[in-house]
């Protein structure tokens, strides 16, 4: 082989190699570009996703509090309605427990709840009452139950009308009196109200 020949094929291995190293370099550059492009899409997945969920919980925060907040008005109007609602029946009821000591069948009535204290006592006691109802009461001592001491008094205590019987060691009370009466009809009206409401 002349050395003409010899340095045409160096030349065309050279080439040769050439190419193939540039060949292998563009399928090289071809797959990072695959990868870059694929990890590019990957992180700009996870960052929209990031941002999404950053940006959905300040949304979820923001309705919360918005609809927290909407359900604590509501419930402060359901509140401010029940004591509104209870307040009104009160007052007439109030009214109407003024009409009723005032009014002529008081007396029986007064009698009635004093005999049912006594009865419920069943011991010798001392019948509170306010200053009308006591002298009320004395006047008309032959209608109360026997068998046990009574004894009449002014109440200490301001009492609408009705009594509050003690036994005379002082260890039993019965209150029978309106206002005991209208209290703890209060109390169940509050409750019925706050059910029909919604409360609890």
């Amino acid at each position: 082989m002349s050395e003409e020949q010899m340095e045409n094929t160096l030349i065309d291995k050279t080439v040769q190699q050439h190419n193939e190293i540039i060949e292998k370099a563009k399928e090289r550059a071809a797959k990072i570009t695959a990868n870059t492009d694929a990890e590019k899409k990957r992180i700009e997945a996870q960052t929209n996703n990031a941002i999404e969920n950053i940006i959905g919980g300040e949304l979820r925060a923001v309705h919360d509090r918005i609809v927290g907040g909407a359900q604590l008005q509501g419930r402060k109007q359901v509140m401010e309605a029940r004591t509104e609602v209870v307040n009104k029946v009160f007052k007439l009821v109030e009214e109407e427990i003024k009409n009723i000591v005032e009014g002529p069948d008081y007396k029986t009535i007064l009698v009635k709840l004093t005999k049912e204290s006594i009865e419920n006592l069943a011991e010798d006691c001392i019948v509170y009452a306010n200053k009308e109802d006591a002298a009320t009461l004395k006047s008309m001592m032959e209608e109360l139950p026997t068998g046990h001491k009574v004894k009449i008094e002014e109440s200490p205590v301001d009492i609408v009308g009705g009594v509050t019987v003690v036994n005379l060691e002082g260890t039993k009370t019965v209150h029978n009196t309106l206002d005991s009466r209208l209290a703890e009809a209060k109390g169940k009206l509050t409750a019925s109200v706050a059910e029909k409401l919604g409360v609890i």
